[in-house]
C-alpha cells in the first residue's frame, strides 16, 4: 500500500521518496507546489509508482481525501515552514499554523483512516543554546529549550505527536534530524536558509570567491543517510517515541571547501570570524553538541554510510549529472 509523505515535494521528502520508490514501494508526495520536473523525472523511473498531490497541510478534508483515494497505509510527516527571523517577524501566525496546526490535521486524519504507522520529522533547532563541546545530546536526557519560532513550533508539534501516541494509540515516532544536506535540495519558498554545502557547491561551480563563517553548525548528515534512517523507522518492529538522526560526527567546513577547490579550480574561499564579513553561513543556527544515535542504531540497525569523502563524491556526481 502507498506511503504518504507530507512535505514530500521538498528536499528531505524527495530523498525519502527516492529510497522508497527504489525499493518498489508506491509513494504519494504532498506539498504546497509541484517540485521542479528535473528532480521528479528520475523518480518516475523507479520500480515503485509515484503520485503527486498539491495543497495546504492545514486542509484536513483534503488530507482525508488523499488518504482515502490512494489507500495510504503509512505517513511520513515532514511538511513545515523552516522560518528565518525575517519571516518570523512578518508571518508568525502562519509558521505556527502550519507547523503545529498542520501536524494536528495529519494526526486526526491518520486516526480516522486507521494509518498503521507515522514517522513525524523533527529538527535539531528545538535545542537552543548548549555548550557545543558538551556531551552528545540524548533524546531522553536532554530537554530542548528552543529559542526561535521555528524551533518553538516544531517542538510543540513533536510533543503534540507524542501526546497523540500516548493517549490515542497512534503507532508513531518523531525523527529529530541533524543538519541535512545533499541530493534534491532546492529553494521551495518555505525553507528560508539553504544548507551551507548547497550554497558552497553552487558558488564553487560558478568559480566564485566566498567568505565563509568559520564557526557553523557542523553536525551535518547526508540526505541519503537520513532517508535510510526514516525508511528503517517505518519498518521497525517496535518504536520508541523519539529518535535522533545524525551522522554522529563533526564535519569540517575547511575540509569541505578544500574538496570543492580541488573539483572546481576557479573556486576560492576564506574563513572569517565575524558575521559581518561572511557571505556564506549567515544567518545560520548556532553550533551545538552532536546527536547521540545509539537508540536509533539499537532499534533499527542504522549506521551512516556517507562520511565526508563519500558524501562529497556522491553529491558532486549527482549535481553534475542533474545539470543544475
Amino acid at each position: 500500500m502507498p506511503i504518504l509523505i507530507t512535505g514530500g515535494t521538498g528536499f528531505v521528502g524527495l530523498n525519502v521518496a527516492d529510497a522508497l520508490l527504489s525499493a518498489g514501494t508506491d509513494v504519494v508526495i504532498f506539498g504546497q507546489a509541484l517540485p521542479p520536473e528535473p528532480l521528479v523525472a528520475p523518480l518516475r523511473k523507479r520500480s515503485g509508482t509515484l503520485a503527486i498531490e498539491t495543497g495546504d497541510i492545514r486542509d484536513g478534508a483534503q488530507l482525508r481525501d488523499i488518504l482515502s483515494r490512494h489507500k495510504v497505509d503509512k505517513i511520513i510527516h515532514g511538511a513545515a515552514v523552516t522560518a528565518s527571523l525575517d519571516r518570523e517577524r512578518t508571518q508568525a501566525r502562519t509558521i505556527v499554523d502550519v507547523n503545529v496546526g498542520g501536524t494536528i490535521e495529519v494526526l486526526d486524519a491518520a486516526l480516522q483512516h486507521g494509518i498503521s504507522r507515522i514517522v513525524a520529522l523533527g529538527t535539531g533547532s528545538v535545542f537552543g543554546t548548549h555548550d557545543p563541546d558538551g556531551p552528545d545530546l540524548d533524546e531522553q536526557r536532554d530537554s530542548p529549550v528552543p529559542e526561535n519560532l521555528y524551533g518553538i513550533s516544531k517542538y510543540a508539534a513533536e510533543r503534540t505527536a507524542i501526546r497523540y501516541r500516548d493517549t490515542r494509540g497512534l503507532d508513531l515516532c518523531v525523527a529529530r534530524l541533524g543538519v541535512v544536506f545533499g541530493r534534491y535540495e532546492y529553494d521551495t519558498g518555505v525553507r528560508d536558509t539553504l544548507s551551507v554545502p548547497f550554497q558552497l557547491l553552487h558558488a564553487a561551480e560558478a568559480g566564485r570567491t566566498v567568505r565563509v563563517r568559520r564557526i557553523l553548525p557542523d553536525d551535518w548528515v547526508y540526505a541519503t543517510d537520513v532517508a535510510d534512517a526514516i525508511v528503517r523507522l517505518l519498518g521497525a518492529a517496535k518504536l520508541q517515541p523519539l529518535y535522533h538522526v545524525s551522522a554522529g560526527r563533526r564535519w569540517s567546513i575547511a575540509d569541505w571547501c578544500e574538496r570543492l577547490k580541488g573539483a572546481f579550480p576557479r573556486f576560492a574561499f576564506e574563513l572569517v570570524e565575524e558575521d559581518a564579513d561572511a557571505d556564506i553561513g549567515v544567518p545560520a543556527p548556532r553550533r551545538r553538541p552532536l546527536f547521540s544515535t545509539v537508540r536509533l542504531r539499537e532499534d533499527t540497525g542504522f549506521a551512516p554510510r556517507f562520511g565526508p569523502a563519500e558524501a562529497f563524491a556522491d553529491y558532486v556526481k549527482w549535481h553534475t549529472a542533474k545539470g543544475d
